[in-house]
């Protein structure tokens, strides 16, 4: 599946939502995708990575300190990620899913409602919420491209409230808000202006929880270059971590041609 689109600067856009490598596509060349730079740092294998990993490294704190056997430790350990694995797969899902039904009830579409928890509460909170809001979408899962960053991004909505303030908004079915997502959201807000004609006054994250009797959460952030910064940092370092890999892989192979000489 591609999602094709031309920007204000001519530029041709390609979106591949079911890739998961190579996504973008600008005129020819494949292209970063902005989530996949701050995952990059905050994700699996970074900030956010880091502190799942602590718990799993105090169980076996604790096992071994409770002189259980390697072996009992490792199986015990198997089973637990093998668990939260499960856990990740089942929440992505859920986030998507949860994704499509706002996009489609923003935009006036007839929605069968879910079937199935936690997606029942979750549309219903969302639905009374926004209802309660009176915003007019202005646009809906667009992808945009900046020149200057030279990456892609597919914003959720951008609205326009009462008062005609122009307001990028993201949803969210995390637990509760990172320090990435305003980075995340900040970059977006570059690429729509960089973009599109759009003029993005403000942006917000919609946390919609997956926990039945809690509540939806609106944090509505002011444009901060701080949040940007945060991006180009991610962006530098994703780039220095590229190069130093390229040359210790130059480094091994002048290394292994230089034993294989002296044979």
């Amino acid at each position: 599946m591609e999602i094709k689109r031309q920007d204000k600067n001519n530029n041709l856009i390609i979106f591949r939502p079911n890739d998961k490598r190579y996504r973008y596509e600008v005129n020819g060349e494949t292209k970063k995708g902005v989530t996949t730079l701050i995952s990059a740092r905050f994700g699996k294998d970074g900030l956010i990575g880091w502190a799942k990993k602590l718990p799993i490294e105090a169980i076996i704190w604790k096992l071994t300190d409770a002189g259980k056997s390697k072996d009992y430790i490792q199986s015990y350990v198997d089973d637990i990620k093998k668990k939260l694995a499960e856990l990740e797969i089942k929440d992505a899902t859920t986030g998507t899913l949860m994704h499509s039904y706002c996009e489609d009830y923003i935009n006036g579409k007839k929605v069968v409602p879910p079937t199935t928890e936690p997606l029942i509460s979750m549309y219903q909170k969302f639905t009374e919420w926004w209802d309660r809001q009176q915003l007019k979408v202005l646009a809906t899962e667009q992808t945009c491209y900046s020149e200057e960053l030279d990456v892609c991004g597919t914003f959720d909505a951008v609205v326009q409230n009462k008062k005609g303030k122009t307001i990028l908004l993201d949803f969210k079915t995390s637990k509760k808000f990172y320090p990435d997502q305003p980075i995340q959201i900040a970059t977006y807000k570059k690429l729509i202006e960089d973009s599109t004609n759009l003029k993005i006054d403000s942006y917000g994250i919609v946390k919609i929880p997956k926990e039945k009797f809690e509540g939806i959460s609106f944090r509505l952030y002011e444009p901060k270059p701080i949040y940007l910064k945060g991006f180009k940092a991610c962006k530098f370092l994703a780039k220095y971590e590229q190069d130093f890999l390229n040359r210790e892989k130059e480094h091994n192979k002048l290394k292994k041609g230089k034993k294989n000489a002296n044979k």
